[in-house]
């Protein structure tokens, strides 16, 4: 792991591989980078370098106690700096769950930056409407049942299965290690971002290949809010559905995932290029 120092926070984040292909990687909502340990070394070495970032209070990287610091928007500026002291200026960018709304951010604000968009079992990038009282209660409540669950013992979270934690891959248990924890004020920052997000017209007018990939039982984002997350997008946008997996393709299938995410990269994405649109 590498340690980077950007304006506001320092970030902790993994690379793997020295190709020429680079490929940035962001974790959601109570993951970390983590998450992406295994699709990025199922990657080939020598064609891509990847990049997995811990957003601020995941992992090592700094964790600030205002929750006002954390969020859609502090993590995709976070991301673009860490990318240009990087001196990357095209990538694959890859979000998952939260973190699809991240990229979905980072891809509006910086689309030059951008050879292709891939969201996995993603949030809407149009959040929710809702007053705010309303959102505070959801969000107390989101937060008192994380605390009762840490309480009575159990760990992981958001579809991820902490009992596999203790297999050979010690990525695992370090996943399950942060996502315990993670901060309450990152999270609930992160909530109300999700809720305050208005990005559906931006992301439709997107100009790269894009991509939503998703399990079909994923009990956090169902198959019918991701298709209705898909049909915001381009039309064209790619669209991969594995049959009998949840929430985290990431976890649960992650050289499957690499598989298609090389196709996206080594064959739609060039051909996009070629054909000019």
């Amino acid at each position: 792991m590498t340690i980077a120092k950007l304006s506001a926070v320092s970030i902790e984040y993994f690379e793997a591989g020295s190709g020429p292909e680079k490929v940035l990687f962001i974790h959601g909502f109570q993951a970390s980078a983590q998450i992406w340990h295994a699709v990025q070394h199922a990657l080939p070495a020598d064609r891509y370098t990847s990049v997995a970032i811990n957003n601020r209070g995941a992992g090592q990287s700094d964790a600030p106690d205002d929750e006002h610091q954390y969020g859609i928007g502090h993590f995709a500026a976070d991301a673009y700096e860490l990318v240009t002291q990087l001196g990357w200026d095209s990538f694959t960018l890859v979000g998952h769950s939260l973190g699809g709304a991240t990229v979905a951010q980072f891809a509006v604000d910086h689309p030059e930056l951008i050879s292709g968009l891939v969201l996995l079992d993603p949030a809407d990038p149009d959040g929710r409407n809702a007053p705010e009282d309303e959102i505070e209660r959801v969000i107390d409540a989101r937060m008192a049942a994380r605390r009762e669950q840490r309480a009575s013992g159990a760990r992981g979270g958001d579809g991820i299965d902490a009992a596999r934690a203790d297999e050979a891959e010690a990525w695992r248990e370090a996943l399950v290690r942060d996502i315990d924890a993670a901060p309450e004020a990152r999270l609930r920052g992160s909530m109300r971002s999700m809720f305050h997000l208005r990005l559906g017209d931006r992301v439709g007018a997107l100009a790269m290949p894009v991509i939503l990939i998703a399990g079909d039982v994923d009990a956090l984002i169902p198959i019918e809010a991701m298709l209705a997350t898909w049909a915001k997008y381009p039309k064209g946008s790619g669209l991969h559905v594995w049959h009998g997996i949840g929430h985290s393709p990431n976890v649960d299938c992650p050289g499957e995932l690499a598989d298609v995410l090389r196709h996206f990269m080594e064959v739609t994405v060039p051909a996009r290029a070629r054909s000019g649109d």
